[in-house]
């Protein structure tokens, strides 16, 4: 039909670290006709440079948004509706989308939310106590040479702990701002008050906007159980890309068996996982504790073992809110070629989008089930900044295989945060190969533009002269962004 969008404009924005902004420009033939943001927000980003970006937002929209999304409450995708507001002041939302998490009339949502906000809060407050702890400790002088620098070390992993949870809790605003004045909460809400005209968007929902006709927008997660069950699945083995800090060809998997590193973070009650037979009576248990406990025998306790893998307990503090991430893939009708938006869903929100539920309605009310959106993928946005569990493999990249898939990666390596396990674990480099593979090279960051890798430009020479000069044109690298601009 005339009248149906003809190509999309991507504009991903380096808002000066680590996160995600995204501009797209939806065109009929030459004209655009419908304008979406997706977040806007960075680890501790820098306010004029994220400023600067809401200012190119302004400037490109003319000061209109058709749909402004906010994928969930995390500083490096909503920051900047902190730290920008006098931009975003000036720039009109006709409607804002959220996931039903956000929902405040959502009883299941609410449950989840007052369950975390809990269980964040004992696990700040545990986490102060082990590094004040931690740090007495390492001071004392002991007999086995080292024990307290690896005291020390510990200390210091549990300070990243706490780093991490003060994201969560938005605390961590960002250059020029004062902490405690303005948390995510408070940007969640200005986005709220943005318009009357909020959804919060359930899993196997399918919307068709005026404006952007010729267009579905498939809603794939988060997912909704009341059990949780999907949430809490950070890491699941068989889906995920593993950590850089192993070699390519001997990745392991990280198996932590301590509550505080599970995925959902102590959502449940624990249990124990011995026999009955094995665990000691009352008695037996205060004979080997009072001998355990001795001073005598301090550097051979094990209980803070676990706090040396720092990389690993970061990674995992986040993942609930992760997994809260409003997922959606958005499909061109006449072309059936489809966008797929993860935001940053870890290995449960993947997976959910095949439960037979969600799969049945997005083919009952869109035509086309998760499956088939894969399969005819032909742009990613990378998720999770290329972490090695932000892209599931089996539910996910191992089902896109279009010849003609483009992926762009919101990435500022060198600004990821050691909280996070540093640069050297952004992106995994499992991932990135693969990802390098099923793109042909044709992947654009945010701080490199095309990738330089020398695997990526072989790839690419390996393109027919039109398929390169194709891409080639279709990218821009613009004063504070990077842009692609997808036929359909």
């Amino acid at each position: 039909m005339s009248n149906e969008i003809t190509s999309v404009t991507v504009r991903m924005y380096n808002t000066g670290s680590v996160g995600d902004c995204l501009l797209f420009l939806f065109n009929r033939k030459d004209k655009t006709t419908f304008k979406m943001l997706i977040d806007c927000g960075g680890w501790n980003a820098d306010t004029p440079t994220i400023t600067s970006c809401a200012a190119d937002i302004q400037t490109a929209t003319g000061g209109q948004l058709d749909l402004l999304v906010v994928t969930h409450q995390h500083e490096d995708h909503v920051s900047g509706f902190n730290q920008a507001r006098a931009i975003f002041d000036k720039i009109s939302a006709k409607e804002v989308w959220m996931s039903w998490i956000e929902d405040s009339s959502d009883e299941i949502g609410r449950i989840l939310k007052e369950k975390y906000g809990k269980k964040l809060k004992q696990l700040k407050a545990a986490a102060q106590r082990a590094e004040k702890e931690l740090k007495t400790e390492s001071n004392k002088k002991y007999k086995v040479r080292g024990f307290g620098q690896r005291l020390s070390a510990k200390a210091n992993s549990m300070a990243d702990t706490i780093k991490l949870i003060e994201f969560e809790e938005g605390l961590n605003l960002g250059k020029g701002l004062a902490s405690g004045k303005r948390t995510n909460d408070d940007a969640m809400e200005y986005v709220r008050n943005k318009t009357t005209n909020i959804h919060y968007r359930k899993p196997g929902d399918v919307v068709q906007i005026p404006g952007a006709e010729g267009i579905k927008f498939f809603i794939l997660g988060p997912p909704r159980d009341a059990d949780m069950k999907f949430f809490k699945i950070a890491t699941k083995e068989e889906e995920m890309y593993h950590l850089a800090a192993n070699t390519e060809k001997e990745e392991t998997q990280i198996k932590p068996d301590n509550a505080i590193l599970t995925a959902g973070i102590l959502l449940e009650d624990l249990v124990s996982p011995f026999n009955a037979q094995y665990r000691l009576n009352k008695d037996q248990k205060n004979e080997f504790m009072k001998a355990y406990n001795s001073k005598d025998v301090r550097w051979r306790q094990i209980e803070t073992d676990w706090l040396e893998s720092s990389a690993s307990l970061a990674l995992r503090v986040t993942s609930l809110t992760n997994n809260t991430s409003l997922a959606m893939a958005i499909e061109f009708t006449a072309s059936e070629k489809v966008m797929l938006l993860p935001a940053d869903a870890q290995s449960g929100n993947w997976m959910s989008w095949h439960k037979p539920d969600v799969m049945k309605d997005l083919k009952l009310k869109g035509g086309k089930d998760t499956v088939e959106l894969l399969k005819n993928t032909v742009f990613y946005k990378v998720g999770h900044h290329g972490s090695h569990n932000g892209t599931a493999s089996l539910s996910g990249l191992d089902l896109i295989n279009s010849a003609d898939l483009v992926a762009m990666m919101p990435l500022v390596q060198d600004k990821v945060p050691k909280e996070w396990g540093g640069a050297d674990n952004f992106p995994a480099k499992a991932l990135y190969n693969v990802l390098i593979d099923k793109t042909k090279g044709r992947i654009i960051r945010t701080d490199e533009g095309i990738v330089k890798s020398a695997r990526a430009k072989k790839l690419r020479d390996l393109l027919s002269t039109a398929d390169l000069k194709r891409f080639n044109a279709s990218f821009d690298d613009g004063p504070c962004y990077k842009e692609f601009t997808l036929k359909v």
